[in-house]
Order: C-alpha cells, then structure tokens, then sequence
C-alpha cells in the first residue's frame, strides 16, 4: 500500500501546540527512565535522548509561534545549539528564563545529540552534561512555554 502525503498538507498539520505535545510526552518519558538510573546505574544515554528531544521539540515550537516556517524550523536539523541561539534571538527569555549552568548543559548535550552519538554506538571518551541540569532545562522549556504554544497551562501539574 502507497502512502501518498502531500508536504503543504503535512505543514499545515505541524503546529506549535502539536511540537509542545511532543515535547513533553518525550520530558515525561525521560523522567520515567530516569528513575532506573537511580536505581540501578543504567540507561544513562537513553534518557540524555529523551530529554534531548524534548529540549528540540520544545524550542521548535517556540520558534513556530515567533514565526518561522515549518522549513525553517526543520533546517535546524538537531543542533539544540542553533535552536537555542535562534530562540534567544526570538526573545525566549521572556517565557522561560534558563540559568547558564542549564545553557552549557545543553551546549554539552548538543555535542552527542546533533551527531546521534546517544543512538549509536561510537568508542572512546565523550563529554556529557549533568543530568540534573538537562533535566531541569527540559522541564524549565516544556513547562515555561505551554502557554505560549498551546493557549493551555497547568496540563502537566499532575507529574512535576
């Protein structure tokens, strides 16, 4: 069965709100995952994925609602360090107000997330970041920015 989509048809599906979902089913996956590496030492990269997209997703859908295109956007590939600078640029800090120790943290990740280093296996030594500070800025951007991209707030109160 051929599956035919038309690009114009899936642009105008792609919506902040809908990156902001996304983003936060990924923040709430990470939180889950995170928990077994407290409790048995494992599942350290998986969860630097998880909390990675949801970094990706969520400043995505910032810079959908200031304006870009869905291209636009999409060109940004997974570099979580062009996507923040964009989105400073686009006056982020007035939604969400990250500390630098949460900026390096996410300078640090982008090192091993936009080349997919956390999906495949690459030997040798590598930098991560802190978990708590990936954690703390996946959650400061997820929750900081539901107002903004879905006209919501408080969908995630339950878990945080």
């Amino acid at each position: 069965m051929k599956v035919v989509t038309n690009a114009n048809t899936v642009m105008a599906r792609s919506t902040p709100h809908g990156f902001w979902r996304f983003a936060a089913n990924y923040m709430l996956a990470a939180r889950i995952v995170e928990v077994r590496i407290h409790e048995e030492g494992q599942l350290f990269f998986p969860t630097l994925q998880l909390y990675g997209i949801a970094i990706e997703l969520a400043l995505k859908a910032f810079l959908l609602k200031r304006g870009l295109t869905l291209n636009q956007v999409r060109s940004l590939s997974h570099d979580l360090a062009k996507a923040l600078a964009l989105a400073r640029r686009r006056k982020l800090g007035r939604e969400v107000k990250l500390d630098s120790r949460e900026v390096a943290a996410i300078h640090v990740l982008n090192i091993n997330y936009s080349s997919h280093r956390l999906r495949y296996i690459v030997t040798g030594a590598t930098k991560t970041p802190e978990l708590v500070y990936i954690e703390r800025a996946a959650k400061e951007l997820v929750l900081g920015l539901e107002f903004l991209c879905t006209g919501q707030k408080g969908r995630l109160d339950h878990v945080v």
